[in-house]
């Protein structure tokens, strides 16, 4: 098997791939009703949440169930952007069309708190949007940041928390939404979108009916048609992990893996003092494709994130710590993609010089132009 530091799926606990592939139950059976109390119950506690609710779907759809939600506020919002995943909140509040200002920083790049709380003064927005962890860049948006912007204006905080929730600690108690998924840090298959709400929730007549965080709440959890493989395996993950001890872990890692890059001259594009736990996003050298890079590593077993049309567009690989971590394979990690960009730039190089001494000389092009 393949040392796995995607962004997901995730490499996984053998327990957790036994849970999913227990025999299907009905949505309607008291035991699948209980394990769905018991894992959303698992995850307010986890992130210090009034409510959880549980959808089949991605964090594309836990995004658009928020949307949804805010559309039935009054008043304008402001939506941060500092990377891919901000850009997709845009485009979650343009198709839901919200009334919204937008303050965007350059991709990898920390937001300036200061600016922004002007911005925020000028505006007044009744709620501000944000991604908690910018995955496309490895950015931590600090929550104590966003926490005090929207409190110094009045306005209702909402989260991308996709990748977050399970890879730190996160404290949602004064958030109004929320979004995570079971197949990041909180180590499950993909397949369960999260949202994270107070308890204010919007009139079940306003909402698209799968949308409608009301009618799950009403039924306690499941409204429609679930997953109980999806749920049970989430629920094993919630039940074994120690999350405390994860969150050290992965910190640690981290800023091993960081500090190697930075010595083979491949530095993250996230500064230290801004990077999130878990996610390395790094620039490979313009002689170097990315994706040569990545599957020469998926020949020494090792995958890594690359196929995303952000990552390929910008010639940027992923390294992430969210499931199970081959601890041989990450200190493998930085001294094999080393020897990949060095030999693949050497051929680049090559096949540029040998190119230049096919082509036509001083004498044949000048030739050639007249």
């Amino acid at each position: 098997m393949n040392a796995n530091f995607l962004t997901g799926p995730v490499a996984l606990r053998p327990e957790v791939r036994a849970a999913f592939c227990a025999p299907p139950v009905s949505h309607r059976q008291s035991d699948f009703l209980e394990m769905m109390r018991r894992t959303r119950a698992t995850l307010c506690s986890l992130a210090n949440a009034k409510h959880a609710v549980l959808m089949v779907g991605s964090g594309t759809l836990a995004n658009d169930a928020v949307a949804a939600q805010l559309r039935c506020s009054s008043g304008a919002g402001l939506i941060l952007s500092n990377g891919e995943f901000g850009e997709r909140l845009i485009d979650h509040a343009r198709r839901s069309r919200l009334q919204f200002a937008v303050e965007q920083q350059p991709w990898g790049e920390a937001f300036e708190w200061h600016a922004i709380r002007q911005v925020a003064e000028r505006c007044r927005p009744r709620w501000i949007w944000a991604v908690l962890t910018e995955t496309s860049t490895g950015i931590a948006n600090p929550i104590s940041e966003l926490h005090a912007l929207s409190e110094h204006v009045g306005a209702d905080l909402c989260l991308d928390a996709v990748s977050a929730i399970g890879l730190m600690p996160v404290d949602l108690h004064r958030v109004r939404f929320a979004t995570a998924v079971s197949g990041k840090g909180l180590a499950a298959f993909p397949g369960l979108a999260a949202v994270f709400h107070d308890g204010r929730l919007a009139n079940s007549e306003q909402v698209p009916r799968y949308l409608d965080l009301a009618s799950y709440e009403a039924a306690d959890g499941v409204p429609f048609t679930h997953s109980s493989n999806l749920v049970g395996a989430l629920d094993c993950s919630l039940t074994l992990t120690c999350w405390p001890q994860k969150f050290e872990s992965v910190r640690q890692k981290s800023q091993t893996l960081r500090a190697a890059l930075r010595h083979i001259s491949l530095p993250p594009l996230a500064r230290d003092e801004d990077a999130a736990p878990g996610i390395v996003t790094l620039k490979i050298p313009d002689a170097t494709g990315a994706t040569d890079v990545a599957l020469a590593l998926a020949k020494d077993r090792i995958e890594v994130a690359y196929q995303s049309r952000y990552l390929q567009e910008r010639n940027w690989l992923q390294l992430a710590l969210m499931g199970e971590i081959d601890e041989t394979a990450l200190r493998l990690l930085p001294g094999a993609l080393a020897a990949h960009v060095e030999r693949l730039s050497w051929r680049s190089r090559r096949f540029a010089h040998t190119f230049e001494s096919f082509g036509p000389t001083d004498a044949e092009a000048s030739r050639i132009n007249v």
